[in-house]
């Protein structure tokens, strides 16, 4: 028997999420203008390099989020099927792992390989996410080390995560609640 998980319904969407996004870069370039009497002393350079650094903080924030909300709607669509004991492929091969590892499974090795089994159509999308987890990874551990894959982590930016998300929220059947 699966035990009901009982969900918080507090994870972002993706619209939250492009929302914050787009209001935060907004508001950002009106706050960081040279009238701003908080910048007085600053010469140009200085409020360009303060807009930039801040910019980039924005983009990894809203990366890292927009990755853990796609893995938590993984998540809710594994824990779902399995609960609801749908008759599909992938839901009978989530009950298989479920009898191992319960609410343990594994987002790479477990959940996104049984998708990528059973609908090979999404393996493309799939592998973008799984390589994109190696940049979620690295933001939500504190970026101190140099990544072994410094290029592939450096070709990841908010616009890029969303629409990847964009596009696996589009094309794939997860289930919510």
């Amino acid at each position: 028997m699966v035990k009901k998980i009982t969900f918080s319904n507090q994870h972002s969407t993706i619209e939250d999420i492009e929302a914050f996004y787009f209001h935060s870069e907004k508001s950002s370039s009106l706050h960081f203008i040279e009238t701003n009497s908080f910048f007085i002393g600053y010469s140009k350079l200085e409020l360009e390099s303060e807009l930039r650094e801040y910019k980039n903080s924005l983009d990894r924030m809203c990366s890292l989020e927009v990755l853990a909300m796609l893995e938590a709607r993984f998540k809710i669509d594994y824990l779902l099927r399995c609960q609801n004991k749908r008759r599909d492929t992938l839901s009978r091969k989530f009950r298989l792992i479920h009898k191992e590892k319960e609410n343990r499974a594994s987002l790479t090795d477990d959940i996104l390989l049984a998708w990528k089994t059973i609908y090979p159509q999404y393996k493309k999308e799939l592998d973008k996410f799984q390589k994109a987890l190696d940049y979620r990874n690295w933001l939500a551990h504190g970026r101190y080390w140099q990544p072994r894959h410094a290029p592939h982590i450096s070709q990841y930016d908010y616009l890029s995560i969303s629409l990847l998300g964009s596009e696996i929220l589009k094309k794939m059947d997860l289930i919510e609640e």
